[in-house]
């Protein structure tokens, strides 16, 4: 998440998905990780207009002493176990060699550490697309988290040009998000939740 972009419509989107998941029981001990990309530190009120606009607590924000330049300290300082958003902006990298670029990524060694350290957990990714269908992104996405990752499950909620995927090693938790989103969307749910 990058600043520049706190409260596009996406945010909005984020926060009823997750509105919905909470009431309805889907979530548990949820935390987010905004993967703050900007080149300076957020300040407390950026965290908590960025909680109030996802519709959670400022307590369910994660917060960092490091930023992503050293990947390998920020993912060892989430010690929360519970349920976890991550809003890396772009979303999970489906290649190597991404530079200074990679901050806006989260990478697939990454999403496996997370899975690994609370394998009842449900790791969820907001994933951006451009120039390209929505299903085709989401599909290279599972193909580059596969071999990285091993066993897992997902299910993906899609819109035109954003998607958010729920990864999980337990089967029922993806398959429930389903289930939830089915009975919210009724016959809508066709092509945008698989």
């Amino acid at each position: 998440m990058n600043l520049r972009f706190l409260g596009d419509a996406f945010d909005f989107w984020k926060g009823a998905l997750f509105r919905s998941l909470q009431e309805g029981g889907v979530l548990q001990d949820f935390a987010v990780d905004p993967m703050a990309s900007d080149d300076e530190p957020w300040k407390t009120e950026d965290s908590e207009v960025f909680a109030r606009l996802l519709e959670i607590g400022p307590a369910q924000i994660i917060r960092h002493d490091t930023n992503l330049q050293d990947r390998t300290k920020y993912f060892s300082e989430i010690s929360h176990r519970g349920d976890l958003f991550l809003d890396a902006d772009t979303g999970v990298a489906t290649r190597r060699g991404l530079g200074a670029r990679r901050r806006s990524y989260v990478m697939p060694s990454e999403v496996k550490q997370l899975l690994d350290r609370s394998p009842s957990r449900l790791v969820i990714i907001y994933q951006h697309v451009r120039a390209q269908r929505v299903k085709d992104r989401v599909d290279a996405v599972l193909s580059a988290l596969r071999p990285e990752v091993g066993d897992f499950t997902c299910c993906s909620y899609e819109s035109s040009n954003v998607a958010m995927l729920f990864l999980a090693r337990r089967s029922d938790r993806p398959e429930r998000v389903k289930r939830h989103l089915a009975r919210l969307l009724g016959p809508h749910a066709d092509g945008r939740v698989r």
